[in-house]
Parts: C-alpha cells; structure tokens; sequence
C-alpha cells in the first residue's frame, strides 16, 4: 500500500480557503523549496498527521496566521491506493489515528530533519555522548520486544517503568519498581547488537569512513535514596581504523558526524518496523527526509541515494531540499527508474502583502500555473488565484527571456530579479525590434517601373 495524494489546507505556510495538493500516485517524491515556501510545512504536516501521541498538539495550533480567522474548514487530507475513501484530519477533529492505515503507517514511518540529527552527536558536550532518551524514546520506540506474555515495544516498556515509580516507599512498590526496571535492562540488552550491526553496515556505504560503533549500557537502576531513576545512559563510542576516539563529537568533522548519524537514524527505522504479517494487508512503509544532508558535501551526498536504494526500496520516500543543485542530481539519479515525481516550491505575495507558496510540478510552466490559478478561483481563493496567475505570467515572461536571449538587469541575488526586470527587458527588445524593422522599410529601395517600349 502506498499514499497517492497529499492536501493540505489551512496548515502552517499553505493558507485557506484553497487546498494545496501533490499527487504521488504510489510513487517516490523529491521537492525543491525556497526557504519560507512551505517545504517544511509539509514536513510537518505529514509528521502530524501520523502522531500517535495523543498529547500532540490539535490542528488549531497550526492554522495559517494570515488566513482568515473565520474559517474553520482546514484538513489534511492522505489519500491511499486501496480503493478507500481517503482519511481526514481537520480543524476541530482529533487525528484519526483509531483507522488502521494511519495507524499502522504511524508505526512504519521515519520522519527526520536536520534538527533530529544533531541530538546524536552535536549537541553533546564534554564527555562521552548519551543516546539513552534519543533511542529509548524516539529511535527504537516502537521496536517489537519478544517477551513471555503480549507483544510490546520498547516505547510501552519504558513507559510501564515511568508509571511505576513510587510516591511512597512501601515495601511492595519498591519490588514493583526494581521488577520492572530489571525486565526493562534484560528486554533491551540485546537489541544493541543488531543497532550497532545494522548502523555499521550502512555506514560502510560513506567513502573512507572507517568507523566502527560500540553502545554501553549500565542498564537502569532505581535509587531509592535519590527517589529518581539512575543510570538512565546509553554511551556510544566510537572507533576509527581500530582505535578508539574520545570525544568523537568533538574530533570527527561534520561530514563524519552526519554520517554516523544518518545511519543510526537508518539503523533504528530498519530494526523497529513491524513485520509484514500473512493476510494482512501491507501498509505503507513511508521516510520524508527534509534537508537531512545539509551537512554533507557532494561526495558524502551521493551514498545516501545508494543507501535509499539498497535499503528502503520498498519504502515510499519524500525527499526535500532547499538546494537547487542537489535537487537537480537527484533527478537526474533517479528519473530513469520512472518511480519519482518532483515538486518545486517558491514563496512569492499576495495582492495583500502576505508570503504565500507557489507550488508545481517539475518543468510546468505556466499553463500549469493558470491551471493552479483557476482551480483557486473556482473555491473563491481569490487571493491564492492571483498569486498562481501572476507567476504564470513571470514564468512567460522567464521563458520569453530564456528562448530569445533577451538580456535582463542582473542581480547577485537571483530573487531581487523581478517580474518587472523581466517586462522591461521584453519591451526594450521588442520596441528595438520595432525601430529596427522601421529602419529596414525606410532603406528599402523604391522600385520603378520601366515604360513599355514604344513601337516604332
């Protein structure tokens, strides 16, 4: 199963009353986006929309600050390939995450940013780094536990132990605490391994890497004379060509520390999947990376594609950025496989003077933009249609530009070329091309017509 369309209205940078849709039809997704176009946005909206956390924020908290306060008929809108109605998260309503596509796809979806990345090596300071609430929490959250009794996570474990900690020091509630604190420490011990193999056979796809992980866990003990939870440490250490670095945090170049990130990000989603179970349908499998790879040059970039390949050919990918280069490679990588689709975002204004997103698909021009702009009139968007129409008609004029090589004021940043530079080169070139064709008739020579000949 895979998603084949994603809406979006009313929703942080995309503004109501009209609705922002891109169309995966089961397929990969690679977006470019200007920074304030809504990349993130969609970002956002596809990790709320699958947050199982019932203390997650409501769709209110992310309405559109420019919309109209009024309105109240904001959604996002995942449809599936199915053949079932689509599935709805609105203004007013909780998330829909009693439906079992949402559900199960909640349990299989990796949502990582540039942010998330820094809490495994960045953002630690002296000392070695500590994964615990990282991994615990987030990471291997939902990784399967095979324990004796019902199925749980490491998430669910966790928490079983948060619950149990004691107000009063009854002898009973100690026992309850130490019992499961010490089911907690045997159920995770060996999940280490298969992480640590797992991060290190895809970090043997990153050129002259070299590394090799090592996780140490205390395990968790309850100090009943600090009346907290101690210990609560999982250590990882990293080792180049052999030899151990202390520190690694601050000795690894960025380039390094990204990649050993990416992988353990990688790592935990591959490990912590649910398996696909006979007779039940296969939900979706679904990665959004925004901008993870900002940290990254060119020659360390390039793996991670190799590593979407070999490793999550079966997931359905969302790939953002804001770096038009990068945005141009990987649609050269990966259009042959006929499996992506692309979207390029841009922020441009309203007739009111609010930042609002223009978004189309790779290389339509502007037939697609007036196509975008009727679609807003006809749900009385009247502003978003003005905005679509206007950028069909800088993409005209662009295009105009482009073909006749038509000479346009130049600026070192490519934005402050407006559509006004672009209408004045295009009536420079035409009022010379005017005065030029003027200039010919007027060197024209005049013919005269010879008399006939006279006959004799």
């Amino acid at each position: 199963m895979k998603l084949t369309k994603i809406e979006i209205k009313d929703f942080r940078a995309f503004p109501g009353p009209g609705t922002y849709a891109f169309d995966l039809g089961g397929k990969n997704l690679l977006v470019y986006g200007e920074n304030g176009s809504g990349k993130s946005s969609l970002f956002r909206a596809l990790v709320e929309f699958f947050n199982l956390d019932s203390r997650a924020k409501p769709f209110a908290e992310y309405k559109n600050i420019f919309s109209d306060s009024g309105l109240t008929d904001g959604h996002i809108t995942v449809h599936f390939d199915d053949g079932q109605p689509p599935t709805f998260w609105r203004f007013g309503d909780i998330r829909p995450t009693g439906e079992a596509r949402v559900a199960e796809t909640a349990l299989r979806k990796g949502c990582l940013d540039y942010r998330a990345l820094l809490r495994t090596n960045f953002l630690h300071s002296a000392g070695s780094v500590n994964l615990f609430d990282l991994v615990i929490e987030e990471l291997l959250s939902n990784y399967l536990l095979v324990l004796v009794g019902p199925t749980t996570t490491i998430g669910q474990l966790w928490q079983e132990v948060l619950d149990n900690l004691p107000t009063t020091h009854h002898r009973r509630r100690l026992e309850r605490i130490n019992d499961v604190v010490t089911r907690f420490n045997q159920a995770v011990n060996p999940v280490w391994t298969e992480l640590q193999t797992k991060a290190e056979a895809i970090l043997k796809a990153f050129p002259g890497c070299g590394v090799s992980l090592q996780f140490d866990f205390p395990g968790v003990v309850y100090d009943s004379q600090k009346r907290k939870l101690t210990q609560k440490q999982l250590h990882l250490a990293v080792d180049l060509n052999g030899k151990r670095v202390p520190e690694h945090q601050h000795f690894r170049n960025e380039a390094r520390l990204s990649a050993i990130a990416v992988s353990l990000y990688f790592a935990g989603l591959l490990i912590s999947i649910p398996s696909t179970v006979p007779g039940v349908p296969a939900y979706p499998k679904l990665l959004v990376l925004d901008d993870i790879l900002i940290g990254l040059d060119m020659s360390n970039r390039m793996p991670v594609l190799d590593i979407l390949r070999k490793h999550f050919s079966d997931w359905q990918i969302i790939l953002l950025t804001y770096d038009r280069v990068w945005y141009e490679i990987v649609h050269m990588q990966t259009e042959a496989s006929r499996n992506w689709l692309y979207y390029e975002l841009y922020l441009d204004r309203s007739p009111d003077g609010f930042d609002m997103p223009v978004h189309r698909g790779h290389r339509e021009g502007a037939p697609h933009l007036l196509l975008r702009a009727r679609q807003h009139l006809a749900a009385h968007d009247e502003r978003a249609a003005a905005v679509y129409a206007r950028a069909a008609f800088e993409r005209k004029l662009q295009r105009y530009c482009e073909e006749k090589r038509v000479p346009v004021r130049y600026h070192t940043d490519p934005r402050r070329i407006d559509a006004q530079s672009f209408w004045d080169a295009t009536k420079k070139k035409c009022e010379k091309k005017r005065i030029k064709k003027s200039s010919r008739r007027m060197r024209a020579p005049s013919v005269r017509l010879k008399s006939p000949v006279k006959s004799s």
